[in-house]
Parts: C-alpha cells; sequence; structure tokens
C-alpha cells in the first residue's frame, strides 16, 4: 500500500511538473497567438473605413474648383520660394510707409508635433517610412508630406499706427506670415519713429 501511495505521490509531482514546464507556457503562447490574431483581425476591418474615409477626402479635394485649388496651393504650397516671400513682405512694409532696413531668411526647418501652439497650421512630427522602416525623402533632402517652416528676420522703421497697419496686412496675407517674435527700441524722443524687429514664418507642404 505504501508503495502504491509513493507511486501515486511520484504521478502527481510528475503530472505537476509537466502541468508547470510544458503545458502552461503552451497555453500562454497560444494565448499570445490569440491576441496577436485579434488585432490583425481588428486592423483588417479598419482597413475598410480608412479606405472610405479616404476616397471621401479624395472625392473632396476632387470637388475643388480651379480658383480654390489655386488659394489652396498658394496658402500652402510644396516648396517655400524665399525670394517672393521676402518680395512680399517688402510690398507690405512699403504699402505701410514703414522703412525697411533688412529681411533674412533662416534655412527651412520640420514642423514637429512637439510644439504647443493650437495655432500652427497641421502640426505633424512622425516622418513617414517605407516598409524596411527608412524615412521617405522628398528631392529636397525633406521628408514628403511632412509640414517645413522657414523664418525671416525683419527690420522697420516707422510709426505705432504704421507698425499696427503692417501687422494687420500680415495677418490677411494670402498665405501665412505668422509672428514668431516681436521687440522694438525707440529711435529718437519726440520724433514717433520706432525700429521694430519681427520674425515671421511662413510653411509649405514639402514634395507632395
Amino acid at each position: 500500500m505504501r508503495f502504491q501511495a509513493g507511486i501515486q505521490i511520484l504521478l502527481l509531482v510528475i503530472a505537476m511538473v509537466i502541468a508547470f514546464s510544458v503545458i502552461k507556457p503552451k497555453i500562454a503562447a497560444i494565448s499570445a497567438d490569440q491576441s496577436e490574431v485579434a488585432s490583425y483581425r481588428a486592423a483588417i476591418e479598419n482597413i475598410g473605413r480608412y479606405n472610405q474615409q479616404l476616397q471621401a477626402l479624395i472625392n473632396q479635394a476632387n470637388s475643388l474648383s480651379a480658383y480654390d485649388r489655386s488659394v489652396l496651393w498658394r496658402y500652402l504650397p510644396e516648396e517655400i520660394d524665399a525670394t517672393l516671400v521676402s518680395s512680399d513682405i517688402a510690398n507690405i512694409v512699403s504699402q505701410n510707409r514703414l522703412l525697411l532696413l533688412d529681411i533674412v531668411p533662416s534655412e527651412l526647418s520640420l514642423v514637429t508635433a512637439e510644439t504647443e501652439d493650437p495655432n500652427m497650421p497641421g502640426d505633424v512630427a512622425v516622418a513617414p517610412v517605407d516598409p524596411t522602416g527608412v524615412v521617405i525623402e522628398g528631392e529636397a533632402g525633406m521628408p514628403k508630406g511632412l509640414l517645413v517652416s522657414q523664418q525671416f528676420q525683419v527690420e522697420v522703421v516707422g510709426t505705432y499706427e504704421q507698425m499696427k497697419a503692417m501687422m494687420r496686412d500680415f495677418e490677411r496675407n494670402a498665405y501665412p506670415l505668422k509672428l514668431v517674435n516681436f521687440e522694438f527700441n525707440l529711435e529718437e524722443e519726440g520724433s514717433g519713429l520706432v525700429q521694430y524687429s519681427l520674425l515671421l514664418e511662413t510653411y509649405a507642404l514639402s514634395a507632395r
């Protein structure tokens, strides 16, 4: 009897060892596989909805009139023409009768989602990648389909009223000329003239 009881205990121990060392890991692996399969199924189900949304956006874009398209491309072009932007800034300064001292454009930079500015158009941070995980770049070295910005340091001299009118015209411009930084220095006491230093920023959707 004791021998049989010992065998039974030994078999029970072996069964427990097999359960914990073989069966339990297999169950865990099966559960992980089932979770992965479920995520794949959810992704497949979402593809249809994403395609519908994409097609709706394509249809909306195709329904734009030629005028609306031209306005859109001017508001957010594929690239920033620094010479043209500088010329537009100079024209706005001249129209408001301020004296333009200097315009200095900076290098292009990528707009990232790290910005917390709610007025920043189309905050984008994640670069598109190909199936190998490599960032897709455009002809100018910027990732395709991402928002890029360029800043222009502008130095002008004028009265306070002229400066206010100039700022209104910057806001009404056909494409963004966002004021990033603003400083001023009095030229001469009693003259009413002030030297203003403005940092303006504009945008483009790179290499669409």
